[in-house]
Order: structure tokens, then C-alpha cells, then sequence
């Protein structure tokens, strides 16, 4: 009976790593082909207001334009906070911070190319969220390092002939959302082995 016990304990537990990885799998999965359909989307939508804008200088259309920057802004932030309350999930954190313990186990792996840049985008989506502040301060040290674009410190826009630019202090394209996904899933691989 014991040794029955020990087996049907080894087996529920391998059957709930299993299931606990097939869940985190999905998780990327998810946000993976979410990241992808909204770019599609977005540019697809810009794609049309340039058409417009070709025959008419609407504000209507520029105004779509700004539209579409915040939704990027809007979408990288919901999805950066979403990654948070995953891990806080997994890691059954109830009190401090999900990143806090992700930050510790990539120091501790010695992985700092990945803590660096997990880093660069927290402050960002921080910048986003918060505007200038401490984030801001970080990001502007290393400016020129950066994966992604951000406003210098004596202006309010990134490219003042843009007529389509809003005034965020980080620049949120294309590029910007598959670089903070790959973080993303990068570190959550990291942190639940699970590659």
C-alpha cells in the first residue's frame, strides 16, 4: 500500500507538471499570437488612413493616426501587466512584487543580458503609465543603448514633423511590441524552465 501510494504520488505530480507546463506553453502561445494580430490590425487600419489621407488632409484622419499610437501604447502596457499577474499567479506572491522575484532568479542565473533588457522595458511601460519620473531618469542614462526610442528630455515629441505622434515619452511600433513580447516570453521561460 505504501509503495502504491509513493507511485500514485509520483504520478500526480508528474501529471500536474505536466499540465502546470502545458498551461504555461499556452500562455505564450496566447499572448504570442495576440501580439501578432493586433500589429496586423493596427497597421492595416494605418494603412487605410494613409489611403484616405492621400485625398484629404482630414483632422479626423490624423486624429485615427493618434489613435492608433495610443492603442499600441495601450495594448503594450495591458500586456506587460498581464505577464505580471501571471507570474504573481504561478509563484503564488501575495505580498510584494512578481518582477522583484523574476529580477532575483535572473541575477541569481546570472543572466544578465536578459535582466538588462527585461529591465529597459519595465521602466518603459512604467514611463508609459507614469510619464517622467525615476523610470524616465534610467532610460534617459542609457538612451543610446536602448532596443526602442524615447523622447529626449528637453522636447515633448520624438519627431516633430510627425503629425500622427502623441506625446508619450516612448516610442510604441512594430518593433517595440515584438521586442518587450520576446522579453516577455523569454523570461517566463527563464523563470519556469519551461523551454
Amino acid at each position: 500500500l505504501f509503495f502504491c501510494n509513493v507511485i500514485f504520488g509520483l504520478l500526480s505530480y508528474s501529471l500536474l507538471k505536466t499540465l502546470r507546463k502545458i498551461t504555461m506553453q499556452r500562455f505564450i502561445q496566447i499572448i504570442s499570437e495576440s501580439t501578432e494580430t493586433h500589429i496586423e490590425n493596427f497597421n492595416r487600419i494605418e494603412n487605410l488612413i494613409h489611403e484616405e489621407l492621400q485625398q484629404s488632409g482630414s483632422t479626423r484622419l490624423v486624429i485615427n493616426l493618434q489613435k492608433m499610437r495610443w492603442e499600441r501604447a495601450i495594448f503594450v502596457i495591458g500586456l506587460f501587466s498581464l505577464f505580471e499577474a501571471v507570474i504573481q499567479n504561478e509563484l503564488k506572491i501575495e505580498k510584494g512584487s512578481a518582477f522583484k522575484e523574476l529580477k532575483i532568479k535572473l541575477a541569481r542565473d546570472k543572466n544578465e543580458e536578459l535582466l538588462v533588457r527585461f529591465e529597459d522595458f519595465y521602466h518603459a511601460i512604467n514611463v508609459l503609465k507614469h510619464g517622467k519620473g525615476h523610470s524616465y531618469t534610467k532610460l534617459l542614462e542609457k538612451q543610446d543603448s536602448l532596443p526602442f526610442e524615447i523622447t529626449p528630455a528637453d522636447s515633448s515629441f520624438r519627431n516633430e514633423g510627425d503629425v500622427s505622434e502623441i506625446e508619450t515619452l516612448i516610442y510604441v511600433d512594430d518593433k517595440f511590441l515584438k521586442s518587450c513580447l520576446a522579453v516577455i516570453c523569454q523570461c517566463y521561460e527563464e523563470l519556469f524552465r519551461i523551454k
